[in-house]
């Protein structure tokens, strides 16, 4: 019987394993259960053989991992000649390897292995951060600052309840409740809300994943209304959140209320553990008027703010739900928001970060295109680059929807996430004080 070499799930809802025949399974994300086994790795353009290590990047792009060597698929929303589905050429004519290109790996010269002539499994856990494990050891990399961060690796044991301690082969997590942990043809998922294990079982023929609602692994910008809407349904069953209006209802066909093309009421106006506090109205209760995809946005924000220190507790805003007169506008349709500060702890000591005190009020030197650094407020660069990475990836980044194209704008540079350094002068002077994130057209037509 063929080995699982690894595993990976793919924004188009499904989840992939692959073997060390060369062959790989296909497993339906939403239903959890088997599609097709045995097929052939020819069915992936120009991937040579089953990598060791396969991760889900985003912006249509995904990594895989052979040793001391990596190849970049492309999976682009939409399929042309220009813009094929398939590893990309230039990686095949010329071996990238990991060592110089993956920044902040540990070479073994501190102790423990080198991290540079591959690892055993490596996974996206939808909150900018990817987990990449090797032996009994694992390290997390940061895809806002396109490095390994600092203080790992560590040991698997301890850190990962009920994961095996060593040994794994694969790692995947198809978005929502559940993530799984494959070694030695057994398998362990893992609870993401209480962050343990709480099933096991052997690799075989009975073997199912948990479902996972439809768009878990797709950028909110992509998702369509149903989608969001389960999603959603989804938050709201585990705790996440709570709507005032409409209530939610369920039904034994599926959501009853509210439907998808319903804006929606969320109150308190927190994700879990982060508020959502508006600025003009800090004493309000409620974030109105939302379009259930700009809800996602606002949940998976609070994930990637808070994946590691500092501990954020609220996110300031100037609206998300209205704006000025214009009916069509996205901020009145519920599809943007105004984000102008992050706040929290760092190590028990309050902090608090504004957009306009510690970005738009800088000084701007002669020939600097970002005024904010990561030399003068370390903390304040960490957070409001992840803000500008996470739109960039969630939201409209370089045109609207499916015409997104990689490369995502950089800091200084152009696009749909706008902020006090943006390269139009005058959407930076309009935005001195927020960022501004949406999604879908600017006006509908």
């Amino acid at each position: 019987m063929a080995l699982l070499r690894t595993a990976v799930s793919w924004p188009n809802d499904k989840t992939y394993l692959f073997h060390d025949d060369d062959t790989y399974s296909r497993y339906d994300s939403v239903s959890g259960l088997p599609e097709a086994t045995g097929q052939p790795l020819s069915n992936w353009p120009r991937l040579p053989r089953s990598p060791d290590a396969f991760v889900w990047w985003g912006a249509d792009k995904a990594y895989a991992f052979t040793g001391a060597t990596y190849l970049r698929y492309n999976e682009p929303t939409v399929v042309t000649a220009a813009n094929p589905d398939g590893v990309e050429q230039a990686y095949l004519d010329t071996p990238f390897t990991i060592a110089g290109n993956w920044a902040g790996l540990p070479d073994g010269s501190a102790g423990g292995p080198d991290w540079r002539t591959g690892f055993d499994a490596a996974v996206n856990w939808g909150n900018g951060k990817l987990y990449l494990f090797k032996g009994g050891s694992y390290l997390r990399y940061d895809l806002t600052a396109d490095r390994a961060d600092p203080d790992y690796p560590r040991p698997i044991a301890g850190n990962w309840a009920g994961v095996f301690p060593s040994g794994i082969d694969a790692v995947t997590y198809a978005g929502g409740r559940y993530a799984y942990f494959f070694s030695g043809g057994q398998y362990r998922r893992f609870d993401v809300d209480a962050d343990a294990v709480d099933a096991s079982g052997p690799l075989d023929a009975s073997f199912r994943f948990a479902p996972t609602p439809s768009g878990a692994v797709t950028a909110a910008r992509l998702l369509t209304l149903p989608q969001a809407n389960g999603l959603m349904a989804d938050l709201i069953r585990r705790g996440v959140l709570t709507l005032k209006s409409p209530a939610f209802v369920d039904g034994p066909a599926g959501i009853v209320s509210p439907k998808p093309d319903q804006r929606v009421v969320v109150s308190p106006p927190s994700f879990g553990a982060v508020r959502y506090t508006n600025q003009i109205a800090p004493a309000s209760t409620v974030i109105d008027n939302l379009d259930q995809r700009m809800l996602i946005v606002l949940h998976r924000l609070t994930r990637w703010i808070n994946a590691s220190k500092p501990d954020v507790a609220e996110l300031l805003h100037l609206g998300i739900g209205h704006g000025g007169g214009d009916p069509k506008d996205c901020h009145n349709q519920g599809r943007a928001i105004d984000l102008s500060g992050i706040s929290g702890t760092v190590d028990g000591t309050a902090f608090a970060r504004s957009v306009q005190q510690h970005w738009g009020d800088l000084p701007r030197p002669a020939g600097v295109k970002v005024r904010i650094s990561a030399s003068a407020d370390a903390l304040g660069y960490g957070l409001f680059t992840t803000v500008f990475r996470f739109g960039t990836y969630e939201c409209e980044a370089t045109a609207i929807g499916p015409q997104n194209r990689w490369p995502m704008p950089e800091l200084g540079g152009g696009g749909f996430v706008i902020y006090p350094d943006h390269k139009d002068p005058a959407l930076a002077a309009a935005h001195q004080n927020h960022f501004h994130l949406q999604v879908g057209v600017t006006r509908l037509p």
